[in-house]
């Protein structure tokens, strides 16, 4: 495969994309078919997963305490099919994982960049770097001839424009190529993971796991496609300075304005790999609003948390209200309802404090509705004292 990949007498971008590219597919492919073997460890792992969810689920059916649906049965078995169409099927994968990460964001680069040509970006973006790169190489080489045995590379003349323009085509060269060779190995190594990743989505607590998975994907599909972009923008941008070195071929003497154009490409460099590091942060924290559909939680009896009856179960009722002791709730608040206006009916002005004596001869003797000053309800009634020598007296 090494000796399939290796284009013989291309230049050094388009050799380099033309290798990884071939190496990545195959890197995918022998991943892939290694872990899904049939006598892989983590093809008996993935079986073990399959034979402990439907056991799960079918333990949850009999104790009849699940909850479980026709329509939660259903999306179980497509989770099952899902996952051994994963697990076990490269071309698949190939077609729908494989060709969406690595193609999908290419195309959607090459009609972005169809809108830029007419601001001066290259049509093949890749080929400008070539080009670009070799430009740089030829002024470095220019500076070189002319700077003297005693011109250091940080001290100005002939030597620091030859340091500045070798440099500023390195970090050019790395920062764009460099990016985008280095997120298709990582990409691949993670899609050479699925089998794995597959059986992990079977379960709840797992869940987490295969939405980093495709969160670092996405991200390393996403992250080259705006390398891309951003490098038919520095071309652009550094066209004039590219120019200006290409007409000092012709210059036999070093000039201290011919240092402009070399100070300016090492400083484009510099300032679009600053950029390329914020996209790199922009891209992942896009991609860390992924979120996976999870299941509600259950209560104990089987309804999920998220309906009300489920909610007041969960927070801390024995028992959820039945549909009974609703009605008898909606009917004792009718009824005060409607009571209501009778109560309102009453004449409106200050009430005055209003004792009913219900014993004592007091409260006898007071005609009906007739006011009892407020402590004399319980009056003790007034009678004769009989003292003991009175009536040893009367005797």
């Amino acid at each position: 495969m090494a000796a399939a990949c290796t284009a013989a007498g291309a230049p050094l971008v388009q050799g380099l994309i033309g290798s990884v590219d071939c190496q990545v597919h195959g890197l995918s492919e022998a991943g892939y078919t290694a872990l899904a073997a049939a006598g892989s460890p983590i093809a008996t792992l993935l079986t073990i997963l399959m034979t402990l969810y439907v056991a799960f689920v079918g333990y949850k059916l009999m104790l009849g305490g699940s909850g479980l649906r026709m329509g939660d049965i259903t999306v179980s078995v497509i989770k099952l099919s899902l996952v051994v169409a994963l697990a076990t099927n490269w071309p698949l994968v190939e077609t729908l994982v494989y060709d969406a990460l690595f193609n999908a964001p290419a195309e959607v680069g090459r009609l972005l960049l169809g809108q830029l040509q007419g601001a001066g970006a290259h049509a093949d973006p890749f080929t400008g770097l070539q080009a670009a790169y070799d430009a740089l190489q030829k002024a470095a080489e220019h500076f070189a001839t002319r700077a003297g045995a005693h011109d250091a590379a940080l001290q100005g003349g002939p030597g620091f424009a030859a340091f500045a323009v070798n440099i500023g085509g390195l970090i050019m060269l790395l920062s764009s190529l460099g990016v985008i060779l280095a997120c298709k190995v990582v990409l691949s190594v993670l899609l050479a993971m699925t089998p794995l990743i597959a059986g992990l989505l079977l379960f709840e607590t797992t869940k987490g796991l295969v939405e980093g998975w495709l969160k670092a994907m996405i991200a390393l599909a996403v992250l080259p496609m705006v390398a891309t972009l951003a490098l038919a923008l520095q071309l652009a941008i550094m066209a004039p300075s590219l120019k200006a070195l290409a007409a000092l071929d012709d210059v036999q003497q070093f000039a201290p304005l011919d240092i402009g154009p070399a100070v300016t490409v090492l400083v484009l460099s510099l300032v679009f790999a600053v950029v390329l590091v914020l996209a790199a942060v922009a891209v992942a924290v896009t991609a860390a609003g992924l979120r996976l559909p999870r299941a509600a939680p259950t209560v104990g009896n089987g309804e999920s948390a998220a309906s009300p009856h489920g909610a007041r179960y969960a927070a801390g009722e024995v028992e959820p209200r039945s549909r009974a002791a609703h009605i008898a709730a909606a009917a004792v608040a009718m009824e005060r309802r409607d009571s209501q206006p009778a109560a309102s009916a009453a004449p409106a002005g200050p009430r005055r404090l209003t004792l009913v004596a219900d014993r004592g001869a007091t409260a006898q003797a007071a005609p009906a509705g007739a006011a009892v000053p407020l402590g004399a309800s319980y009056r003790r009634p007034a009678s004769p004292r009989h003292a003991a020598s009175s009536v040893r007296r009367d005797l």
